[in-house]
């Protein structure tokens, strides 16, 4: 199973790496490419059926599949993406009071962003 993970956790970076550097040069992505990213998410989230889309998860469905999130973490979570939108990256998730970068990791393979 770790390995599943591993391996749709690398195919869905490399498809945000693509997005991204096309992103940085300017191209717009393709349509095609959107989906192919849609399609490795989803993938991801079979690999892993603790996988959570961090935009669209109520504070309870956070704090059942997240490591090291309670109740307080998840509302605060709820309450960031409200006030400031989706969020866009993983990494934005530890500008959320209360998580820092070891709860970001801990929970890395587990996070979807759609």
């Amino acid at each position: 199973m770790k390995k599943l993970t591993q391996y749709a956790t690398a195919l869905l970076l490399g498809a945000l790496s693509l997005t991204a550097s096309a992103e940085e040069k300017g191209v717009s992505t393709p349509s095609e490419t959107q989906a192919q990213v849609q399609a490795l998410q989803t993938q991801a989230k079979i690999a892993n059926p603790n996988a959570i889309n961090i935009n669209t998860a109520t504070a309870s469905e956070l704090q059942d599949k997240l490591v090291g999130i309670g109740a307080k973490k998840a509302q605060a979570i709820v309450e960031y993406r409200e006030k400031n939108g989706k969020f866009l990256n993983i990494e934005q998730l530890t500008e959320v009071s209360g998580i820092g970068k070891a709860t970001l990791d801990k929970n890395r393979d587990r996070i979807v962003l759609e």
